[in-house]
Protein backbone atom coordinates (compact mmCIF):
# COMPACT_ATOMS: atom_id res chain seq x y z
CA UNK A 1 0.00 0.00 0.00
CA UNK A 2 1.04 3.77 -0.79
CA UNK A 3 2.28 5.71 1.70
CA UNK A 4 0.13 8.90 0.63
CA UNK A 5 -2.97 9.23 -1.57
CA UNK A 6 -3.11 11.05 -4.65
CA UNK A 7 -6.83 12.10 -5.64
CA UNK A 8 -7.17 11.95 -9.17
CA UNK A 9 -10.83 13.18 -11.09
CA UNK A 10 -12.94 9.73 -10.91
CA UNK A 11 -13.10 8.27 -14.58
CA UNK A 12 -16.19 6.18 -14.86
CA UNK A 13 -15.15 5.07 -18.13
CA UNK A 14 -12.46 3.02 -16.21
CA UNK A 15 -12.47 0.70 -13.71
CA UNK A 16 -10.59 1.57 -10.80
CA UNK A 17 -7.80 -1.00 -10.32
CA UNK A 18 -6.78 0.21 -7.15
CA UNK A 19 -7.77 -2.89 -5.36
CA UNK A 20 -5.31 -5.04 -7.24
CA UNK A 21 -2.63 -2.78 -8.16
CA UNK A 22 0.83 -1.85 -6.36
CA UNK A 23 2.60 1.48 -7.20
CA UNK A 24 5.38 -0.42 -9.63
CA UNK A 25 2.60 -3.28 -10.90
CA UNK A 26 1.97 -2.98 -14.49
CA UNK A 27 -1.61 -4.50 -15.98
CA UNK A 28 -2.63 -4.83 -19.43
CA UNK A 29 -6.17 -5.03 -20.81
CA UNK A 30 -6.08 -8.41 -22.70
CA UNK A 31 -10.00 -7.74 -24.15
CA UNK A 32 -13.68 -8.27 -22.50
CA UNK A 33 -14.74 -11.37 -20.73
CA UNK A 34 -18.87 -12.97 -20.95
CA UNK A 35 -20.74 -11.97 -17.87
CA UNK A 36 -22.07 -14.18 -15.72
CA UNK A 37 -26.34 -14.94 -15.77
CA UNK A 38 -26.44 -15.22 -12.01
CA UNK A 39 -29.15 -12.34 -11.37
CA UNK A 40 -26.60 -9.37 -10.91
CA UNK A 41 -26.43 -6.40 -13.41
CA UNK A 42 -22.82 -6.49 -14.65
CA UNK A 43 -22.09 -4.33 -17.45
CA UNK A 44 -19.28 -4.73 -18.74
CA UNK A 45 -16.48 -7.75 -17.92
CA UNK A 46 -12.66 -7.41 -19.11
CA UNK A 47 -9.35 -9.67 -18.15
CA UNK A 48 -6.33 -8.23 -16.92
CA UNK A 49 -2.78 -9.76 -16.63
CA UNK A 50 -1.08 -7.74 -13.57
CA UNK A 51 2.69 -8.05 -13.05
CA UNK A 52 3.23 -7.94 -9.53
CA UNK A 53 6.37 -6.36 -8.51
CA UNK A 54 6.35 -5.42 -4.68
CA UNK A 55 6.51 -8.59 -2.66
CA UNK A 56 8.42 -10.71 -5.42
CA UNK A 57 7.94 -10.88 -9.05
CA UNK A 58 4.39 -12.69 -9.76
CA UNK A 59 1.53 -12.58 -12.89
CA UNK A 60 -1.62 -12.78 -12.10
CA UNK A 61 -5.00 -13.34 -14.20
CA UNK A 62 -7.76 -11.12 -13.55
CA UNK A 63 -11.62 -11.08 -14.31
CA UNK A 64 -13.18 -8.06 -13.22
CA UNK A 65 -16.85 -7.19 -13.54
CA UNK A 66 -18.17 -3.90 -13.44
CA UNK A 67 -21.71 -3.71 -12.20
CA UNK A 68 -24.65 -1.01 -13.15
CA UNK A 69 -23.62 1.29 -10.29
CA UNK A 70 -20.43 3.61 -10.39
CA UNK A 71 -17.56 2.55 -8.67
CA UNK A 72 -19.01 -1.55 -8.27
CA UNK A 73 -16.95 -4.32 -9.31
CA UNK A 74 -15.99 -7.81 -8.73
CA UNK A 75 -12.44 -9.10 -9.14
CA UNK A 76 -11.59 -12.47 -9.49
CA UNK A 77 -7.59 -13.74 -9.64
CA UNK A 78 -8.25 -16.36 -12.29
CA UNK A 79 -4.14 -17.76 -12.88
CA UNK A 80 -0.67 -17.30 -11.11
CA UNK A 81 2.52 -17.62 -12.67
CA UNK A 82 5.63 -17.15 -10.85
CA UNK A 83 7.99 -14.48 -12.55
CA UNK A 84 7.20 -11.85 -15.23
CA UNK A 85 5.74 -14.23 -17.23
CA UNK A 86 3.42 -11.19 -18.87
CA UNK A 87 3.23 -12.77 -22.71
CA UNK A 88 2.32 -16.59 -21.55
CA UNK A 89 -0.13 -14.62 -19.17
CA UNK A 90 -1.86 -13.18 -22.18
CA UNK A 91 -1.89 -16.38 -24.24
CA UNK A 92 -3.70 -17.96 -21.49
CA UNK A 93 -5.91 -15.74 -20.80
CA UNK A 94 -7.45 -15.10 -24.40
CA UNK A 95 -7.71 -19.18 -25.03
CA UNK A 96 -9.26 -19.29 -21.42
CA UNK A 97 -11.77 -16.30 -21.77
CA UNK A 98 -13.00 -17.70 -25.56
CA UNK A 99 -13.91 -21.27 -23.17
CA UNK A 100 -16.35 -19.24 -20.77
Amino acid sequence: MPDSLSIAPLDLSQPDLSLILGPDDTAVAVGPCPLPGNGRRFVRGTVYVVVHRRFGLWTHVYRVLEEDRPGRMQVHLDKVFTGDRLDEARGWARSASLER
